[in-house]
């Protein structure tokens, strides 16, 4: 699959992908657990000059653990977070994996900050395990 899709939950932001991703991973950090509103965040990752977005998203930024600043885009009628960017991965977006369309696409190889798991979260055995962001 060479393109893909996605949007907000009232589809005013709406986004096209003209690449296939470049990984995917779940997050069990705290910041990606509040942020999402969920056990832990999958998130796909692709180059920016790929991505077009059409919409108007409102936007939140805070520096990560490592001293990245992370900007967060939502919907701001519907509050839907559906990509982001980090500043220690500069040409790199991040979608949110629940916004996509096409979910076969949804391939997570690892797992990320496995020590701010939360304990009844059941793992795939089959990702790779990091304690923490791999190098």
């Amino acid at each position: 699959m060479s393109n893909f899709t996605g949007s907000c939950l009232c589809g005013s932001v709406n986004y096209k992908s003209n690449s296939d991703p470049l990984v995917t991973q779940n997050c069990h950090c705290d910041d990606c657990r509040k942020a999402c509103g969920s056990v832990y965040l999958t998130n796909v990752f692709i180059k920016e000059e790929n991505f077009e977005s059409s919409g108007k998203p409102n936007s939140f930024s805070h520096q990560s653990d490592a001293g990245n600043n992370m900007t967060k885009f939502f919907c701001p009628n519907c509050g839907s977070q559906v990509f982001g960017k980090n500043s220690g991965r500069p040409g790199i977006i991040t979608i949110r994996a629940g916004s996509i369309n096409e979910t076969e696409l949804i391939k997570p190889i690892r797992n990320l900050f496995l020590k701010k798991k939360v304990a009844s979260t059941p793992l795939d055995d089959n990702l790779e395990a990091c304690d923490g962001m791999p190098l």
